[in-house]
């Protein structure tokens, strides 16, 4: 009986330690970064992405493994989205801090 409820024990803890560190890799929230051309805003929620600069908002996925986060966005044909494409689609240099995240070397700060 001790035998059957350590077993138990030790895959509830196995499970347990499973879920935490599959939801290290996702993301939620909104973060922004200012730049020369303006603000950009980053919304993460459950594995998509929305990019909003200016008046163009783009949606796509994303999975962040190790220092590295992948997002891939689809042209739809609407006009500026040529831009966000080449900035964003694509394997990146990942880090996440306290209350930022940084995407190659633009520091996007956690807004909400």
């Amino acid at each position: 009986m001790k035998r059957i409820l350590s077993i138990v024990l030790a895959l509830a803890v196995l499970a347990t330690m499973c879920l935490a560190f599959a939801s290290c890799g996702k993301l939620s929230g909104t973060y922004e970064a200012s730049g020369l051309l303006g603000k950009t805003e980053l919304t993460f929620k459950g594995d998509t992405v929305t990019i909003t600069k200016g008046t163009i908002e783009a949606e796509g996925t994303y999975e962040i493994k190790d220092d590295k986060i992948t997002i891939e966005i689809e042209n739809d044909g609407n006009l500026g989205w040529d831009d966000i494409l080449k900035v964003f689609n694509g394997e990146h240099d990942f880090e996440k801090g306290k209350d930022y995240i940084k995407i190659g070397s633009t520091k996007y700060t956690k807004a909400d």
